[in-house]
């Protein structure tokens, strides 16, 4: 009977732990745990039943008190250690050193990410562990840190035929989205293609933003520095459709219009065409007008309706100088604290632009988004030839240059009587027309979109027009190259100190240690 007692107790922690393992590995064979736990316990109790007398007399020596405190001292290092990894797993964080926050989503990606209105499903179509897939994890790790409702999948496509045949899918590297009955598919992953793919497969709705023609605006079909296709393709990433607008054909403004852009128009816009606009605005629509210097478009007096005053006139700002541009060019980084440029800090360059002011109206708000530098002015003269400011004709700076212009519209179900007891929510729900006016439309041009927060203020303009918040913010970062570049007299010294000063430093410390050592 003696013999069978030290394997019970041998058996008691081999079970315990078997039971532990399974546990954690496979916590749905509840049966085997519980069979597993039960034997383990009944084996250690009678193993200590057995050998009480022999392990009180145990515990009760010199050996086993250090023992036990050892044993206690490493068990609570070990909870500390462990403490601290599920703290660290529950509230994870990463940090990003790089120069260009190149592994930290954009603002206008967090934003959206946090309220993704339903469960998207990615399947990624990778090789085991590639560079492909790693770079794609650590894209995806600051996804899944703004939400849970992103599942991922991976798919090794050599490993899983079916799976790869059934997605369509032919390329290595290739995600696939799901939410509800929408799917799209994107080929090597970056943050602005992965944010757009959500964007497309969550979104219901479909705005889409029309753009006048007729009067010479710049066309959204042109590849010529002057055309608009590069502010056309922004758009259709961020999920709007584009189309262009013949106004003199249509007669109205249609009513799948979400945003109407005028973008610099160069011959007069007619009574008839002012109408259908002003009729769209009348019934809570968006329109944002880019109007150049000297543009003979017509619709001054319209403007000034809307409390919006065009200086006719072309800023100056001596400072542009100093960014490597032109005078007559100015940037502006100064922003009214909107919602357009809200979290916005990027520089925005106007090649000619004119001054835009607010004037009181019935009715109307108005708001100076824009403003020049302190040094700048507006110029009344530039037919002169000479460039110089005029306290009597000319605005001294900071010259506003954008103006929005938001008028609250009455409800159609105005006349009925509404409960006096909830002022709040009838104001909420009343409609409202909105225009964005800008003196300059090349800003936002496929010569200078790309340039610093260009896009950026005209995407943030009309995604805030159509009343898609979640669009307005600053667009993904892009790697900077910064090389290091070595005068020939730091290689030198570089070259010597690691190849020569160091290592001799090293050896002869060595040498130094052995001779001492050696005269003993």
């Amino acid at each position: 009977m003696m013999k069978f007692i030290p394997i019970a107790g041998w058996l008691s922690l081999l079970l315990g732990f078997t039971a532990l393992f399974f546990y954690i590995v496979l916590p749905e064979l509840k049966t085997v745990i519980l069979s597993l736990t039960a034997v383990a316990v009944s084996n250690g109790i009678f193993f200590l039943v057995s050998e009480g007398t022999t392990l009180k007399k145990f515990f009760s020596s010199r050996s086993a008190l250090h023992g036990t405190n050892a044993f206690i001292l490493t068990s609570v290092v070990l909870g500390i250690l462990i403490f601290a990894n599920l703290l660290i797993h529950r509230h994870s964080h990463r940090f990003d050193f790089t120069e260009g926050s190149l592994f930290t989503l954009a603002a206008q990606t967090k934003k959206f990410v946090a309220d993704l209105p339903r469960e998207v499903k990615i399947t990624a179509f990778f090789q085991i562990e590639t560079a492909e897939k790693i770079a794609f994890a650590n894209l995806l790790a600051g996804y899944l840190e703004e939400t849970d409702k992103i599942k991922i999948t991976y798919v090794d496509p050599d490993k899983n035929p079916a799976v790869t045949k059934q997605y369509g899918v032919t390329t290595y590297g290739t995600l696939v989205l799901e939410s509800g009955i929408k799917e799209t598919k994107i080929q090597n992953a970056t943050e602005e293609k992965l944010t757009n793919a959500l964007l497309k497969v969550t979104r219901d709705e479909q705005k889409t933003i029309y753009f006048l023609e007729g009067h010479g605006e710049s066309q959204i079909t042109s590849l010529e520095n002057e055309g608009y296709q590069t502010a056309k393709n922004n758009l259709e990433q961020d999920g709007f459709l584009v189309k262009s607008l013949l106004l003199l054909k249509t007669g109205e403004v249609p009513e799948d219009a979400s945003v109407l852009v005028v973008a610099g128009p160069k011959k007069p816009i007619q009574a008839e065409e002012q109408n259908s606009i002003q009729a769209y605005l009348e019934k809570g629509g968006a329109v944002m007008m880019l109007v150049d210097p000297q543009s003979k478009f017509g619709m001054e007096g319209f403007l000034k309706n809307w409390g919006v005053l065009l200086g006719g006139d072309i800023v100056i700002d001596p400072m542009s100088k100093l960014f490597g541009g032109d005078f007559a060019a100015p940037v502006v980084n100064q922003y009214t604290i909107h919602d357009i440029t809200s979290e916005f800090v990027l520089a925005t360059i106007f090649p000619v632009i004119q001054s835009v002011r607010g004037i009181p109206g019935a009715g109307i708000e108005t708001v100076e988004l824009l403003k020049t530098s302190e040094n700048s002015w507006a110029e009344s003269d530039f037919e002169s030839g000479t460039v110089k400011f005029d306290a009597a004709s000319d605005i001294k700076g900071p010259v506003s240059v954008a103006v929005v212009a938001t008028k609250l519209l009455e409800a159609e179900d105005s006349h009925e009587e509404s409960d006096l007891s909830e002022p709040h929510e009838h104001e909420k729900s009343r409609p409202k027309a909105t225009l964005v006016v800008i003196g300059d439309s090349d800003f936002s041009n496929n010569r200078y979109s790309n340039f610093s927060g260009n896009g950026d203020f005209f995407l943030n303009t009309v995604s805030w027009l159509a009343e898609e918040d979640n669009l307005i913010s600053i667009r993904p970062k892009e790697r900077k190259n910064t090389p290091v570049h070595l005068t020939r007299a730091w290689g030198t010294a570089i070259f010597v100190l690691g190849l020569l000063v160091f290592p001799g430093l090293v050896a002869g410390t060595g040498i130094r240690v052995w001779w001492k050592r050696r005269g003993l």
